[in-house]
């Protein structure tokens, strides 16, 4: 019986030494993922950005205000651009093999690069140390965390502080004094159209373009319809389908009858209010960023600075009410995997990515802080509108089908005459369409036997 009690008792002393064990160790908290950066500690952190001086405008000057200790290299990639436009080089082998040889800890990128780079797996998962850190992702704009952890294929690489997006701009007082309803959030790109037709007789038109020609509002159309303008395989040119008429239609048939204007080619008379029919109040909607709301309140433009505007989201498409492909991030911030520096690099792109720094651009308007709640309100109005919709994940055609970039110059044209002459009622759309998919598949063979022989 007393062996019995003496093993029940070293069982006890057992489950209360490994009850004390784990309490230990839950208060000390496990290994790191990354070590600890002494703020007094020197060092330098290689940082790769388009442009030196942009960068430390935007972001440099503040992280060395709260780490003064860490120097900032720069590695610019502006050369990359200007080799692109004289040597016809790639711009993204350039930029690899330019990473590969400076060895960057940081590096800011295009979504489309960070997505390739991600795949690659030239980029640091930096999901250990956000769960370790308990960084906030919830305060993001929605869905943008799901696009970044989609684009890394299921992980997140990285975090992009700002974005830009579009909305439409209205006209209060002419809507009343044409006893015309508000435009409102949701609608489709024909109900817009159809809103602003109902300006016919107002001697202006419903909707203004502004810089926009006549095609670059179609591919608005077409971004948020999700048109694809080659197959599959990238072979073919295919602009017959329903979808491409309807995009056409649209956007002809709202120019011939005078509902939206465009800008016509050559005309730079837009780049001054006065001459923009908006600001003007010669216009009843336009579409633009938040940019536009400094023209709005200029007190030198009289009209504009007494109208009473508002704004709602760009039109979406019914199939994904929540997206859109209006809005875009300006540059993500992913640390290279191979850095020796991760520590500081992580500082670095947590500083940025920071309530403080989203706090901090309250004011600027060509560009808003991904993280909501910091910009409520622009001279009075809500940004709601700038904040409604997702960031679409769009895929780069010409980059996953490997479609050469010389095809754009040669189709630009193109499809600009194929436009004109369906707004001047020569051709039918599809008569044009079908046109120009001729003219566009015989280009397009032209430029890849040209891209094959270099």
């Amino acid at each position: 019986m007393k062996g019995k009690l003496r093993g029940f008792k070293r069982w006890k002393q057992a489950v209360l030494l490994l009850s004390i064990m784990m309490l230990l160790s839950g208060c000390l908290g496990s290994k790191p993922v990354l070590e600890e950066l002494d703020k007094n500690g020197k060092g330098t952190l290689k940082i790769l950005a388009y442009d030196e001086k942009w960068f430390f405008q935007e972001y440099g000057n503040a992280f060395t205000l709260h780490y003064p200790n860490i120097e900032i290299e720069i590695v610019e990639t502006r050369h990359l651009l200007q080799q692109q436009t004289e040597k016809d080089i790639d711009y993204g082998t350039a930029l690899a093999q330019l990473i590969d040889e400076q060895r960057p800890d940081v590096l800011t990128l295009a979504p489309h690069y960070y997505e390739k780079l991600a795949l690659d797996g030239k980029l640091y998962n930096i999901e250990p140390i956000v769960k370790q850190e308990q960084f906030d992702l919830a305060g993001y704009m929605p869905g943008l965390i799901d696009l970044m952890r989609e684009q890394g294929g299921g992980t997140l690489y990285g975090l992009a502080p700002y974005f830009h997006t579009e909305v439409i701009y209205y006209n209060a007082d002419v809507f009343k004094t044409n006893r015309i309803e508000l435009p409102k959030s949701g609608m489709s790109w024909q109900e817009l159209f159809n809103l602003a037709a109902r300006f016919e007789n107002a001697g202006m038109p419903g909707l203004y373009a502004g810089d926009e020609h006549a095609d670059q509002m179609l591919y608005r159309v077409a971004s948020t319809l999700s048109l694809q303008m080659f197959d599959g395989k990238g072979e073919h040119v295919q602009l017959e389908s329903e979808g491409w008429k309807q995009a056409y239609t649209m956007v002809t048939d709202a120019i011939r009858a005078g509902t939206l204007q465009t800008r016509k080619w050559g005309d730079t008379s837009y780049l001054r209010s006065e001459n923009h029919l908006f600001l003007q109040g010669k216009a009843a909607m336009t579409i633009s960023g938040s940019n536009l709301i400094h023209q709005l309140n200029d007190s030198r433009n009289k009209k504009a600075s007494k109208m009473d505007w508002g704004i709602v989201p760009v039109p979406i498409d019914p199939a994904y009410p929540n997206e859109t492909s209006s809005a875009n991030v300006y540059e993500y911030f992913a640390i290279h995997a191979q850095s020796n520096n991760k520590r500081a690099a992580w500082e670095f792109v947590k500083y940025i990515n920071s309530p403080e720094m989203a706090q901090a651009s309250s004011s600027i308007y060509y560009k808003l802080p991904t993280r909501t709640g910091f910009v409520k309100s622009v001279q009075g109005k809500s940004t709601d509108p700038f904040y409604a919709l997702q960031i679409k994940n769009q895929k780069h055609e010409y980059m996953s089908k490997r479609i050469p970039d010389e095809f754009s110059s040669v189709y630009t044209p193109l499809r600009a005459e194929a436009l004109r002459a369906i707004t001047a009622n020569e051709k039918t759309v599809d008569e044009a369409l079908a046109e120009l998919q001729q003219q566009a598949q015989a280009a397009f063979q032209q430029v890849r036997q040209k891209s094959s022989g270099k």
